[in-house]
């Protein structure tokens, strides 16, 4: 017999972002989905590029690390053919998106 599955609701403002060409979908990962996602928790998100399938990656925004080209370029296989943009664009976007989420007081 199958387990039940485990589900936990919590109500999140997604975020859609569309910085130059590149369209974004913002989760902040809160501590309750700790145990669904290695990264939860102040400053979490998960960051999805809207229409290329296999591009979503929890990253910490408060970390200068989530910036680096090489890393989003591993993280979101942004190596393979057909993307419109580059790490270094994508590194951009989040650095916009970053901004506005401290403006509104979302990122402390």
């Amino acid at each position: 017999m199958q387990a039940p599955a485990v589900k936990n609701i919590a109500h999140v403002a997604v975020r859609f972002y569309k910085s130059n060409a590149i369209d974004l979908a913002i989760v902040p990962l809160l501590e309750e989905t700790a145990g669904f996602t290695r990264g939860a928790g102040d400053g979490y998100f998960l960051v999805v590029l809207l229409g290329e399938p296999g591009t979503a990656y929890p990253l910490d925004l408060q970390s200068p690390g989530a910036f680096d080209a090489r890393y989003l370029a591993e993280k979101f296989h942004l190596d393979r053919r057909g993307f419109g943009y580059t790490p270094e664009e994508l590194a951009l976007a989040l650095q916009e998106v970053t901004a506005d989420l401290r403006r509104e007081g979302t990122l402390d």
